[in-house]
């Protein structure tokens, strides 16, 4: 059972990044006057990203490869949940500024304490460690994105094509590099797959090249598409041979494989240049894609693993909220003419009933679960 203690954190991070959301999207429909939406939206992207996606997946991770959490990197632990709760405060205050910039700096050196001492204790198969081991270099290595930007405003090149993919590496391999690195290396754990180190490097090799993918904003070259096609491709022929050994799972782990698979086809197809030049032209199918990534497959997942029975009827709730959402940030004029309603309005809809289900799935899990104590006493 994992321990209620370092779960609150995660789960309530992930509420109240719902919420801003969900605050974002009233603002969108022109209900609120004179709105600091920027600073919204930072808060929004950060809570998410690192205060719920990657503080879940880092317990899910130490639960299971490391199995007990020593009383020092408990500390650590919280200590990074105190520079989170306080970025977010001064992002919604201030936006890009001083405070926000000090916390969020502060979040990051802990990550770097907390995921040494990850890597030095991590126990099981060799080829699923080295994932995992791959995982926590990226996090390193996205961090370099941040810490571009400095210099580059300082040379007054902020709006420059080098600031924007600065941004673009470090999200990159955070979601690749990092969250989808270790999705496959739980699911690998927890199926026993025989996993050789070759596929290992074939994999990571193909999640590197679809750094391409982002290139694609703002340059326009075949090699661009040629190595994005490539690592798109790589990725998916190595997951595509993971199959027999994942589709023996429960029917949710064999549905979190399939959406994995999905996220692995679009890739590919984001290849073609048509497809391309819809994301990075129409900021809705960039968001619908964002929000697929994060609410059709990594939120799923963490549920997943957390081992706990969720009502069908708050499952259904939240999958129709997520796809019709994606329908509506897709074909936002389709419905604009079917529908009396306006497509902000919809999207808001949607996103409540994402808000609700999220939020009655994490309060019954922090309010009901067992209390089970995987801290040492070291």
């Amino acid at each position: 059972m994992f321990p209620k203690k370092l779960w609150t954190y995660p789960l309530l991070f992930g509420i109240i990044g719902a919420f801003i959301g969900l605050v974002l999207r009233y603002a969108y429909t022109g209900s609120i006057i004179a709105f600091p939406f920027k600073n919204l939206l930072h808060a929004h992207s950060h809570v998410m990203l690192l205060g719920f996606i990657f503080n879940a997946l880092l317990v899910l991770v130490w639960v299971n490869f490391v199995k007990i959490m020593d009383k020092v990197t408990y500390r650590y632990y919280v200590a990074m949940q105190v520079f989170m709760a306080i970025m977010i405060v001064a992002f919604v205050f201030q936006g890009y500024a001083f405070y926000s910039i000090l916390f969020s700096t502060l979040h990051l050196i802990i990550s770097y304490i907390l995921l040494v001492r990850l890597w030095k204790r991590l126990e099981g198969n060799s080829a699923i460690i080295l994932l995992v081991k791959f995982g926590i270099f990226f996090h390193f290595l996205s961090s370099l994105g941040p810490y571009a930007l400095g210099p580059l405003m300082v040379f007054d090149m902020k709006e420059s094509p080098w600031y924007r993919q600065a941004i673009f590496f470090y999200l990159h391999f955070q979601f690749y590099g990092v969250y989808f690195i270790w999705i496959i290396a739980l699911m690998a754990n927890k199926t026993k797959l025989i996993i050789a180190k070759k596929q290992v490097f074939v994999l990571v090799f193909g999640l590197i090249l679809l750094y391409a993918h982002s290139l694609d904003y703002n340059f326009n070259h075949w090699l661009i598409k040629f190595f994005g096609g490539l690592g798109s491709t790589l990725v998916f022929a190595i997951l595509l041979g993971f199959r027999t050994s994942f589709i023996k799972l429960n029917k949710d782990l064999r549905n979190i494989y399939y959406l994995i698979m999905i996220v692995a086809l679009i890739n590919i197809v984001g290849t073609f240049p048509y497809f391309a030049d819809l994301v990075v032209d129409n900021r809705f199918v960039l968001i619908a894609w964002l929000h697929f990534l994060f609410l059709g497959l990594y939120v799923p997942f963490i549920w997943v693993f957390l081992e706990k029975r969720i009502n069908l009827s708050v499952w259904i709730l939240y999958a129709v909220s997520v796809f019709l959402s994606e329908l509506f940030l897709i074909f936002p004029d389709l419905f604009s003419k079917w529908s009396s309603i306006s497509i902000m309005d919809l999207l808001f809809l949607t996103y409540l009933g994402i808000f609700l289900s999220l939020s009655v799935i994490h309060l019954n899990y922090l309010f009901k679960s067992e209390n089970g104590d995987m801290l040492s006493h070291e």
